[in-house]
């Protein structure tokens, strides 16, 4: 009857030894991603989303009203089109505006968040060329600062999975190939 018992025992420590360890496919490093596809589509219906953007500051303010992610010519850059407008104590009607960046993408694993980064000085087409006059030195600064601080904001994609870091990434045809680490 003893042997029963410590055989009884000795299969309950084993059991409760074996429910206690982690599953191998639960683990992060047990099936660990390392290239996933986004689709320039989901990311402009995504920052479609967010828009508008504003920003203010004394008596200028710039409103963004859309911003559409294209790939480069060279598929190693994304280029993003911004349309905004400028209004300020002289142009209280706005100026439209049309600029256009280009960037990277890189993802925070933190945040799980895919974001743009190193974001070139904008190029400014403005609409109403007449109404240029009433732009100020300042207000010229004003206006490409602003741009790239709120394109640093935009998420382009939320994962619902943790992912390792960035190593790199190409685009084709209106797709993002991203390789992790």
């Amino acid at each position: 009857m003893i042997r029963v018992y410590l055989t009884f025992i000795l299969i309950l420590f084993t059991l409760n030894g074996c429910l206690s360890l982690k599953s191998p496919f639960s683990s992060r490093s047990a099936i660990e991603i390392k290239e996933g596809y986004l689709s320039l589509k989901s990311i402009n219906i995504n920052l479609d989303k967010q828009m508008p953007l504003t920003q203010k500051v004394s008596t200028n303010e710039i409103k963004i009203a859309s911003a559409t992610v294209f790939a480069a010519q060279n598929g190693k850059n994304l280029v993003t089109e911004i349309e905004f407008i400028f209004k300020s104590f002289q142009i209280p009607e706005g100026l439209p505006a049309i600029a256009r960046v280009y960037s990277d993408i890189d993802y925070n694993p933190k945040t799980k968040e895919f974001k743009l980064v190193r974001i070139t000085t904008p190029e400014i087409r403005f609409l109403k060329e007449n109404l240029l006059e009433y732009v100020t030195p300042q207000q010229r600064k004003f206006i490409p600062d602003t741009i790239i601080l709120k394109l640093y904001t935009l998420v382009l994609h939320k994962s619902k999975r943790e992912l390792g870091s960035m190593k790199s990434f190409s685009i084709k045809e209106g797709k993002i190939k991203i390789l992790f680490r």
